[in-house]
């Protein structure tokens, strides 16, 4: 337990400082450089080498355990590792970068062909094939759209933070191995720093390129970890997510030139638009992101897999429409029913039209 807590000292202290004398040589050296693209993608070049580095050092010094569900191997990851390389350097070059999203989800594929044969994330409830097809498309899904949580200052290390302190508690309580824990602890050092950088008004703000590079890091520790039997507490504490995702589809889908933009559609961005400001909305969505981080500690222990979930998708989806209807009086039940009901419909109307046009 003293090797633990000396190596978690040390990543803490090495992953903060490494973090802001990263952002320091970033700063200086972006004054000489004359390209505004180059400059924006270049922005996450510290968050993404530091995290790399504590990545690979929390993986040798990590104590050795047996008490893997799965065992973890090199591979899993270094091949990610590798293949988040790749897809960073695409984001330099303006001709291909639109092709990133394909690189994304080749990257996932391919990082999936390294995974044992008893790597399952549905718990061999479904045959090998369809459990490797649910990975790649659950991990590409959460690597390409993370960028929809860059649509206000602080939103997306708010989002970073939870996850991580959700695995490191499940960590603490041996829910989830060492490695994990401090895998999470690694990237929470980092994203500290990210956090005080892009806390309203930002000094460091991502591209929607390197928020999909961060998304595929991260969603690679939550595919991982899930095989520990972890699925119901990550679903819990993406709720939100899931969420903002579901509806920014629906909008565009109807084919409104106005919504052709999936950040621009989520809740929390109109609600700053039509006046919330940056640092209320980070304060309401830390709120209710700590309740998720408390209720996916608890789901670690329960034998149900699917109530707490369900309810937080509820919890989640009751917070989005108090946060839409922030700058109006409150409503009684009936008036509540009847506007959900005119919504549908004007939605039904608006999809006819649409196809009307067409």
């Amino acid at each position: 337990m003293t090797n633990v807590f000396i190596l978690t000292l040390t990543i803490l202290v090495v992953g903060f400082s490494l973090s802001v004398l990263s952002y320091y040589v970033y700063s200086q050296k972006a004054q000489i450089i004359e390209s505004t693209y180059l400059k924006k993608e270049l922005a996450f070049a510290p968050l993404y080498f530091c995290s790399i580095i504590l990545l690979v050092l929390t993986y040798f010094l990590s104590p050795i355990e047996n008490d893997f569900i799965h065992d973890f191997q090199a591979t899993e990851l270094f091949v990610p590792i590798l293949l988040s390389g790749i897809c960073y350097t695409i984001c330099f070059f303006p001709k291909i970068s639109r092709f990133l999203d394909i690189a994304l989800i080749v990257s996932v594929a391919v990082s999936c062909l390294f995974l044992p044969h008893d790597f399952l994330l549905f718990k061999g409830n479904l045959p090998l094939w369809a459990d490797r097809l649910s990975i790649i498309a659950l991990w590409s899904i959460f690597s390409c759209f993370y960028y929809i949580l860059n649509g206000v200052d602080g939103i997306l290390p708010l989002f970073n933070s939870s996850i991580l302190i959700v695995l490191m508690i499940l960590s603490l309580f041996d829910a989830a191995p060492i490695f994990y824990g401090l895998s999470a602890l690694s990237l929470l050092t980092v994203n500290i720093s990210f956090l005080n950088l892009n806390w309203f008004p930002a000094r460091l703000s991502l591209t929607n390129n390197s928020c999909k590079i961060f998304g595929f890091l991260i969603g690679g520790i939550i595919i991982f970890a899930s095989t520990e039997n972890l699925a119901p507490c990550f679903s819990i504490i993406l709720s939100i997510f899931v969420l903002e995702l579901l509806q920014s589809f629906v909008k565009k889908m109807t084919l409104y030139t106005r919504y052709t933009d999936l950040t621009d559609n989520t809740i929390y961005y109109q609600a700053n638009i039509s006046g919330l400001t940056a640092k209320q909305i980070c304060f309401y969505i830390f709120k209710i992101q700590i309740l998720f981080i408390i209720l996916a500690s608890f789901q670690a222990y329960l034998p149900n897999d699917f109530s707490l979930p369900i309810a937080s998708l509820l919890l989640a989806a009751w917070f989005l429409n108090k946060l839409k209807q922030w700058n109006k009086p409150r409503q009684s039940i009936k008036e509540i029913n009847q506007e959900f009901i005119d919504n549908i419909r004007q939605n039904i109307n608006d999809f006819k039209d649409t196809i009307n046009r067409d």
